[in-house]
């Protein structure tokens, strides 16, 4: 684990940017049947539930595809949603507002029916490439998304969260030169439906990590394309996916993760892994065990300490959520 090489790291310098702001004027044009062509095999290589209900648009299906650069690689975003109208803007905002140059920005809708599609489509001209269809859960929209990736990173933001400004900056510029990394990370705020707002640090434990929950913050990560090309989110968990995901990557290599010490996005309290009840929470902590190949002694572990922290987190999320915007106290 490295730790804390973040906002002074940044190499995407002023020069730089403007280096390749001038180069993706001159090739983003039109390359309509080598777009077609590779647009059509990643869609016909993804298992949407029905290829004949699928909608997409963006620009990628006008031909217009972004430039690979060197100096500043492209950096994939995607965002998966459903029914998500009602905060969805927030989210494309937060990535068409990044300081970072070279930026393709995806959104893989589960076929939404409350006007999420009528505010994509008015984003049309800024995707490079949006899709509606129906799909197996979150996680099976999330191996969508970064299959229709085209970057050398990918970062996943979902429709109720919304990034830092220039979150994608500071992480490409921590990683530059770093080949040995795969996953760059760090804090995010917590933004509770009272608008308190608390900054929650991203837990470097391992222990933690193995046998009580996913105690980095995802929201914040960016990976490798290639990393993720062989390592999907198991869609079998429907909760904690992120989680497994997390602590796979974590037993296989933690030297492969990256940790930037500031806040890289805001991530709204309340989700459906926020807060589940105990019943739930104790099964999706036995499926990722079982998962990892905890065996028994280590699932059971698992589930004492789930146990033993459930109440204490629960205190703990009520005092940040009612009493902490009174006293100006985090805990």
């Amino acid at each position: 684990m490295v730790i804390g090489e973040g906002a002074g790291a940044c190499g995407c310098d002023a020069r730089g940017r403007m280096k390749l702001q001038a180069a993706l004027a001159h090739h983003r044009h039109p390359v309509e049947s080598h777009a077609g062509t590779v647009l059509r095999q990643r869609i016909t290589g993804l298992t949407f539930a029905a290829m004949s209900e699928l909608i997409h648009g963006g620009r990628r299906t006008r031909g217009i595809v972004p430039e690979q650069s060197a100096d500043l690689p492209l950096v994939s975003i995607v965002t998966v949603v459903f029914n998500g109208a009602a905060t969805l803007e927030r989210t494309i905002q937060s990535v068409l507002a990044q300081s970072y140059p070279n930026i393709e920005y995806i959104i893989v809708d589960g076929g939404s029916t409350d006007g999420t599609l009528e505010l994509i489509r008015r984003y049309e001209d800024q995707l490079a490439y949006w899709a509606s269809a129906r799909d197996k859960g979150i996680y099976d929209a999330m191996n969508k998304g970064v299959a229709l990736c085209t970057g050398e990173w990918v970062g996943l933001i979902n429709a109720d969260d919304w990034y830092a400004p220039h979150s994608v900056e500071r992480a490409m510029g921590a990683v530059r030169g770093k080949s040995g990394i795969n996953i760059v990370h760090g804090d995010i705020w917590l933004e509770y439906p009272n608008g308190h707002s608390k900054v929650k640090k991203a837990r470097l434990n391992g222990f933690l990590l193995k046998y009580w929950e996913m105690v980095l913050n995802h929201p914040s990560f960016f990976v490798r394309r290639s990393y993720y090309a062989g390592h999907p989110f198991d869609i079998t968990i429907k909760v904690s996916g992120d989680h497994k995901w997390t602590l796979d990557a974590w037993m296989e290599s933690p030297p492969q993760f990256l940790y930037l010490a500031e806040p890289l996005a805001h991530f709204t309290a309340g989700g459906a892994s926020m807060r589940l009840p105990l019943r739930k929470m104790l099964r999706e902590g036995r499926l990722v065990g079982r998962a990892i190949g905890l065996g028994p002694f280590g699932v059971a572990l698992s589930q004492l300490v789930r146990l033993a922290l459930y109440v204490p987190q629960g205190l703990k999320l009520l005092f940040n959520q009612h009493v902490s915007p009174l006293t100006g106290k985090q805990q």
